[in-house]
């Protein structure tokens, strides 16, 4: 249960159609994970306790090979209540993967159809690739670190859209203006000037000392 919940929170299920490539996949891990969540929670809410009688131990059937052993003698068995962390030591493990799962869910945002992870490191030296390839992971950078900010965000915006969702609410509206501006040119024109990529540079050092 502690695993599907950890799937659950992680993912998240969207109603969105996924990629084809991993639709097919992608459904059925997310069915299971439901399936067995409700599963869990239904015989956690009414599996009921089998009583047997005082002094009466449950007969323990061997299967033959394990009997080829020698295992063959009376097994006695003892009734005693186990301690109280065994009994919360399943929960403290689901909560600890519920947590983990939120946290890295948060790291990981879709921008534009693909998991970004903000990394207020990233700079346009350490980024391999074209000019114009660095200048779009910049600004996918940029726009995760808005979100991890708590600025509005929608997969169906485009990225002028987003823009001016920020416009009243965003104090550094010139230097991501800038940046989309420099990053449109790159994603389809494909091809920057020296003058573009040092204004890119500029804006989005910009807007990093504020994301970081």
């Amino acid at each position: 249960m502690g695993i599907a919940l950890r799937f659950l929170f992680e993912t998240g299920i969207s109603s969105e159609r996924l990629p084809r490539k991993k639709s097919k996949w992608w459904n059925v891990a997310e069915f299971i994970t439901l399936f067995a969540i409700v599963v869990a929670v239904y015989l956690l809410l009414t599996a009921k306790p089998r009583y047997l009688p005082r002094g009466e131990a449950p007969i323990i059937r061997y299967p033959k090979w394990i009997m080829s052993f020698g295992l063959n003698q009376t097994v006695m068995i003892y009734y005693k209540p186990l301690p109280l962390y065994a009994y919360a030591l399943p929960l403290i493990i689901a909560a600890l993967l519920v947590l983990t799962a939120v946290k890295r869910r948060k790291k990981r945002i879709i921008i534009m159809g693909e998991p970004h992870k903000f990394n207020p490191q990233m700079t346009f030296d350490t980024i391999e690739g074209t000019p114009e390839e660095r200048i779009i992971k910049m600004y996918k950078n940029v726009v995760a670190g808005l979100i991890l900010k708590g600025y509005p965000y929608q997969k169906s915006w485009t990225h002028w859209e987003h823009e001016e969702k920020l416009r009243d609410i965003f104090e550094d509206l010139e230097d991501l203006h800038a940046l989309t501006r420099i990053f449109e040119k790159a994603k389809y024109a494909k091809r920057l000037s020296s003058k573009d990529i040092d204004i890119a540079k500029k804006s989005y050092d910009n807007l990093m000392k504020f994301l970081r």
